[in-house]
């Protein structure tokens, strides 16, 4: 069925005009009486049905509400990368694959050294809503604004498991940290995901990181690049809270 997110949707009728009623007119070229899922990024979805078209405008009537279980509570805190378009291919595949908040970070070897304009973010946030429409996820990953590395840190509740990808980290992978935590007999509860740049984080980095409760954990003798990384990450742990495979 064809999809569309309308923020704040609610039962009964809804009016679409700009930019949501151009998508649904003349891209879905939908038609009167047709049927459409509305979501509404916040958990929720519903059927709608066409009731009104006109060369400007589109009303819809909303009913049967349908309500998802919430995610797994998993962040992506990843940094910016070389090219922005590879940064913005990992904000639409963490969303495909249902991570809960993006943390864009900068680092000691982010090449792009300036917080993200309004406009930067009002683009990777309609990345994001293009991909939760197209992965069929009616619940938007939160996304924060750009931050340093420690100011981020400084921001996660205390009850968050933080788990700083290191590439030089050999004493301590991913997948112990993972059984230790599993044989708790709790559930994952909070997981942040930290990715660093191309050539990783610095010794310094790490060091803070540590200070601040992150466990660096190492992946095994895969070598990622800095975009898959926290993705192939992100698909594990989905995996292991039985949301993927």
């Amino acid at each position: 069925m064809k999809r569309i997110y309308v923020p704040n949707a609610q039962l009964g009728s809804c009016l679409l005009q700009g930019s949501a009623y151009h998508y649904l007119a003349n891209v879905l070229r939908c038609r009167l009486g047709e049927n459409v899922e509305v979501f509404d990024g916040g958990g929720k979805s519903f059927l709608a049905q066409l009731e009104e078209l006109t060369s400007n405008k589109i009303r819809l009537t909303l009913s049967e509400e349908h309500v998802g279980a919430p995610p797994p509570p998993i962040l992506l805190l990843q940094t910016l990368l070389r090219q922005p378009s590879r940064f913005e291919w990992v904000l639409q595949k963490a969303t495909e694959l249902g991570v809960a908040e993006f943390w864009p970070l900068l680092s000691e070897r982010s090449l792009q050294t300036l917080p993200a304009s309004s406009q930067r973010q009002a683009r990777w946030q309609k990345i994001m809503e293009e991909a939760a429409r197209q992965s069929e996820r009616n619940l938007l990953p939160k996304l924060q604004p750009c931050l340093p590395l420690d100011e981020a840190l400084r921001q996660q509740p205390k009850d968050c498991h933080l788990l700083l990808l290191n590439e030089s980290e050999t004493q301590c992978l991913l997948r112990e940290v993972l059984r230790e935590i599993l044989a708790s007999g709790k559930p994952l509860g909070k997981l942040a995901v930290l990715v660093g740049p191309e050539g990783g984080w610095t010794p310094d980095e790490v060091a803070s990181a540590k200070q601040q409760g992150a466990v660096s954990v190492g992946l095994g003798p895969c070598i990622l690049k800095a975009e898959t990384t926290g993705l192939a990450v992100l698909s594990i742990l989905q995996f292991v809270a039985g949301q993927l495979g």
